[in-house]
């Protein structure tokens, strides 16, 4: 019997607010017989989600407190009795901070196997970079300090059995520690799930409908969409997430006075999301993070061209490169692309059946075969776990 311990990277209700429960998530072609959730927090009921997310395997959540400055020792060693008593074969640590630090620590201590996903570059440089000095003074910046100074990454990135990259910019942080042992397996996109369709005209009278999806905050703000949309009579815009920004980029819309041509949803179910893309027109996405984005490849995958913004740490988009719009991140940019789009229903389709092409490789089921494989590979070659 096979058995997962997972450290996600928020309690799991978290993953149940932001409508972001997939199917076989934790648990890739049913391998695990067993999946237990070490969740970070004093109480997490989601136990139907984490049923979905670990597919036909039984699944348990065993909670053990909020890390902290004076507290993350004791949720350590409460860590380290569930995995004793669960006994697992992989503990996966779902980022190289603390859950993948614990993911590590509790493996070597069980023993057992140990993977950690990389979603992003946390360096503490790019991040002063990316959000200034000010930074240092957040709860994020404060923690990310503590991990680095305590050299918790070191020691992650040094003992981990094996590093997953959710796509191909992290490799550039990850490589700075080591260069063995790491995949990258893109995040899962069902193309069962998102596929093009015909669109039917739109009754309303909007000549396009573009949709952009995404928590709203400093590193995807949607405000250049919203100023380009303004600039167009006949647009219609749904921007889908919720965020630190969702209050102002409600007002800016009411002060452009463009709120009857903007919908906010501040959540949308997983399953219900493939039937809105197939709604629209076109996806936007305004994005200083780097890598590739889930919806990104969502849209893709729905048969959307997408206008996104020239990245700031990369030459282009990853995984869409020249195939998408690539604009400058202002309205200008947006609103260029917009018109062109809108303007050639010839050209806007074409694009869109590009990328549904482009993104065919990375298809969900091929991302969950390669990261069952991978594990059975760990698992086989007895790398620290029970085979």
């Amino acid at each position: 019997m096979r058995k997962l311990l997972v450290i996600p990277n928020d309690p799991l209700q978290r993953y149940v607010d932001k409508g972001e429960i997939k199917e076989r998530y934790f648990n890739p072609e049913n391998f695990f017989d067993e999946v237990h959730v070490l969740s970070l927090c004093d109480d997490d009921n989601a136990l139907e989600a984490a049923g979905v997310m670990s597919g036909a395997a039984g699944v348990r959540i065993h909670t053990i407190g909020r890390p902290g400055p004076l507290s993350w020792k004791a949720v350590r060693k409460r860590a380290i009795e569930s995995a004793h008593a669960i006994g697992p074969d992989v503990i996966r640590g779902y980022n190289p901070l603390f859950m993948g630090y614990l993911a590590v620590y509790c493996a070597e201590a069980v023993p057992a196997l140990s993977v950690v996903s990389v979603h992003d570059d946390y360096s503490l440089p790019r991040s002063l970079s990316l959000y200034g000095p000010s930074y240092l003074f957040t709860a994020r910046g404060v923690y990310q300090l503590a991990h680095h100074l305590l050299g918790l990454n070191r020691y992650m990135f040094a003992r981990a059995d094996h590093i997953i990259c959710a796509y191909r910019f992290p490799l550039r942080y990850v490589n700075r520690w080591r260069r063995n042992g790491v995949s990258v397996i893109y995040n899962r996109v069902n193309l069962e799930k998102f596929y093009p369709v015909e669109k039917s005209p739109d009754v309303s009278g909007f000549r396009l409908r573009i949709l952009n999806v995404g928590r709203q905050f400093e590193g995807k703000n949607p405000e250049p969409i919203i100023r380009a949309v303004a600039r167009m009579e006949d647009v219609f815009l749904t921007l889908v997430g919720d965020g630190p920004f969702h209050a102002r980029l409600v007002e800016l819309a009411q002060n452009l006075d463009i709120s009857r041509r903007v919908n906010f949803l501040p959540r949308v179910d997983h399953h219900t999301l493939p039937y809105l893309y197939r709604e629209h027109d076109i996806f936007a996405m305004a994005i200083t993070q780097p890598g590739v984005c889930i919806p990104v490849l969502e849209a893709s995958a729905s048969g959307l061209p997408v206008v996104i913004n020239h990245p700031r740490w990369e030459d282009k988009p990853e995984v869409v490169g020249e195939l998408a719009e690539v604009v400058p991140l202002a309205a200008e940019g947006y609103l260029e692309a917009f018109k062109r789009l809108a303007d050639d229903p010839g050209y806007r389709a074409g694009r869109g059946r590009a990328l549904r092409e482009h993104v065919r490789s990375l298809d969900g089921a091929a991302m969950e075969r390669a990261e069952r494989e991978l594990y059975q590979q760990l698992l086989e070659s007895g790398a620290g776990g029970k085979v």
